[in-house]
Parts: structure tokens; C-alpha cells; sequence
């Protein structure tokens, strides 16, 4: 029997309402009945005490040992409704890309799964070799669920077109204004909204839109090297979107230039561009230049999307959350004025 790790520090969003649920006696019960109910139907049980592991306002995750190992469980914030139903599909689509449940009650959106090892390290994310296996297995499960699910299965996930953006920002920007945020910033906003407009309409319809993951971060990403070649399985999908499938990749690279702390050297980018695409050219049969410029075109997407995501989350914060987590949708907000401050609004590579 493995022990549950240590449980990580509650945050300033403490004493806001979802964490103080999450942290109840009456809430626990509840969890750790239901976890206990779904062990006994596949003749497991809990052997230990259990640990909520990390409770924030936008997810709880805790931790259960059995004999047979440990177990997850994982409830999400009403603004990310349709966690649990699309690990259950991509389980079934691609059950050795992502994570597969052992259990899920939709309605609670709760999660539960076995133990999937340790993520990837920092040593291996700076590793050129280990970051082409991530692009690979990324584009490999998303070119196996292409087509496949329907969004309209999944209470609550946001449909975000490219061309679409742009007008996203400015009504996030209107929305906000009488909020405390700079001003200033709102206006670069809304300037860099333009930008958008420009750098999405070359975006062709090669790719339709799709699942977007909009969280691949080496800490979401478990590392199996139990064959001696390391092979990447995903999990985390509560921040997913309709929208285009490239942006997943870019959000991945983003991860990668703040984990080694330097930019991506051009090269490398280069080969993790091609490795990637490679895997959407030979499935679409598409035109490997047509590819690589909407690849290109999506880059600037990624905080849109990342906003949109926290948008979510909103009508379900109460004040304490929202001010004790305001630096994250300002980080955004921030992020995208880098639009508007460069050159003709072209990002540098």
C-alpha cells in the first residue's frame, strides 16, 4: 500500500465558499462514501486514511490508498461541469493517451482514477528528445478523437472559432471595466482584440474546430517508462474548449519556456513545429503549408483561451475567491496586450 503525498497548502481563496465545502466533515463523508462504494463494486477498498490533497476554489482533488494502490478523486467547480463525462469518452477513444476512469457520477462531477505514476520532470521537459514524444502523443490523441465527440454532450464547454476571438476579448474588456483593473490596461485590451482580428482571418478550415485542451502542462502530463521509453498520458481536461486544436500545442510550448525559464531556441521549435504537424498532415492528407500557417496563425490564442477558460468560473466565485485569485485573469488580460504593444501586431517566433 502506497501513501497518499503530504497535502499541499490551502490557498488565499481558503475561507472562500467551495473551499470551505470541500474542507466540511459533511462533504468528506459524502466523498469518501462514494469512493468507497465504487472500490467495493470492483472488489477494492480503502486501507488507509485518506488526504485531500489540494483544494482550490476551482477543484478539489483528494487521495485514497488501497492495497492495490492509490486512487484520485477529483470534483470540479460548477463552471467546469463536463470534466468527468470527457475523460470517460476519451477513455474510450484513446485509452492509452489519457487517463481512464474507474469511476464517474456526472451529475456531481465527480472523477475517480487509479494512480498513474509521477509527471514529467524538469529535467525531461527540458529535454528536446522527451518534448518531440509529448508533441507527438498530443497530436495523436487529438487526431483520434477528431470528429468523434459531440460538444453538445458536454454541459458548459465553450465554443471559441478563431475569427471569434477577437470579439471574446473586447466583451470580457467591456465586462470588466467597472472592476478594479487598470483601465489603461482594458484599452490595450481592447487595441489588442484588433490585432487578433488580423491574425486569425488567414485561419483556414483545414481543421475543424474540436477538442482543445487548453491545459498541456508538463505537471498535467504523467510519464509511463514502464517499457523504457517514456510515453505521455494526459490528464486535466476541465479547462477544454471547442475551439481549434492547434492552440493546445502552443500552450504546451508556453509550459516549456516557463519551466526551463528561457525562450524555446528556434530551432527546437522548428522540429517540434514539424514532429506535431507531421501527425495531422499524414491523418487530414492536408497541405503541409496550409498546416504549418495555421499553426502559426493560432499562436496568439493561447491566453484568449486560458481567459475564456477562467471566464467560466466566474458566476460561481464568490468576492473572497474573486479577489484572492484576481492576479490570474490579470496575468491574462496582460498577456494578450502583448498584442497590441508589438510591431504591426506581429508576434515575434
Amino acid at each position: 500500500m502506497h501513501e497518499p503525498p503530504p497535502a499541499r497548502p490551502l490557498g488565499p481563496d481558503a475561507a472562500g465558499q467551495w473551499v470551505r465545502r470541500w474542507t466540511s466533515p459533511e462533504w468528506t463523508q459524502a466523498a469518501d462514501a462514494w469512493v468507497g462504494c465504487r472500490l467495493a463494486e470492483l472488489g477494492r477498498r480503502i486501507s488507509g486514511v485518506p488526504v485531500t490533497y489540494r483544494a482550490r476554489f476551482w477543484s478539489v482533488v483528494r487521495c485514497y490508498p488501497t492495497v492495490e494502490g492509490l486512487v484520485w478523486f477529483k470534483e470540479n467547480n460548477p463552471g467546469h461541469p463536463y470534466e468527468a463525462a470527457l475523460v470517460a469518452a476519451l477513455a474510450r477513444l484513446a485509452p492509452y493517451d489519457v487517463i481512464v476512469p474507474l469511476a464517474v457520477d456526472h451529475e456531481r462531477r465527480w472523477l475517480l482514477t487509479d494512480d498513474q505514476g509521477t509527471t514529467l520532470t524538469h529535467a525531461e521537459v527540458a529535454d528536446q528528445r522527451v518534448r518531440c514524444s509529448v508533441v507527438r502523443a498530443l497530436a495523436r490523441l487529438q487526431c483520434a478523437v477528431l470528429g468523434r465527440l459531440d460538444p453538445t454532450a458536454y454541459d458548459g464547454i465553450v465554443e471559441l472559432a478563431p475569427h471569434a476571438a477577437g470579439d471574446r476579448v473586447r466583451a470580457v474588456a467591456e465586462e470588466w471595466a467597472p472592476l478594479r483593473f487598470d483601465p489603461e490596461l482594458l484599452r490595450r485590451v481592447a487595441r489588442a482584440a484588433d490585432v487578433l482580428d488580423r491574425r486569425t482571418a488567414s485561419v483556414s478550415d483545414t481543421v475543424p474546430l474540436d477538442l482543445e485542451i487548453n491545459d498541456i502542462y508538463p505537471a498535467n502530463i504523467f510519464a509511463d517508462r514502464s517499457t523504457g521509453v517514456l510515453r505521455p498520458r494526459f490528464f486535466d481536461f476541465g479547462n477544454a474548449l471547442w475551439a481549434h486544436p492547434f492552440v493546445s500545442l502552443h500552450g504546451f510550448l508556453d509550459a516549456v519556456a516557463d519551466w526551463t525559464r528561457a525562450p524555446l531556441p528556434g530551432p527546437d521549435r522548428d522540429e517540434l513545429f514539424t514532429t506535431y504537424l507531421t501527425v495531422w498532415r499524414d491523418h487530414l492528407d492536408a497541405d503541409p503549408d496550409v498546416l504549418r500557417s495555421d499553426l502559426t496563425a493560432t499562436q496568439p490564442l493561447t491566453n484568449v483561451h486560458r481567459l475564456v477558460s477562467w471566464h467560466r468560473l466566474l458566476p460561481h466565485a464568490d468576492p473572497l475567491e474573486l479577489r484572492a485569485r484576481a492576479e490570474i485573469p490579470h496575468s491574462y488580460l496582460t498577456a494578450i496586450t502583448a498584442l497590441a504593444e508589438s510591431r504591426d501586431g506581429e508576434l515575434g517566433e
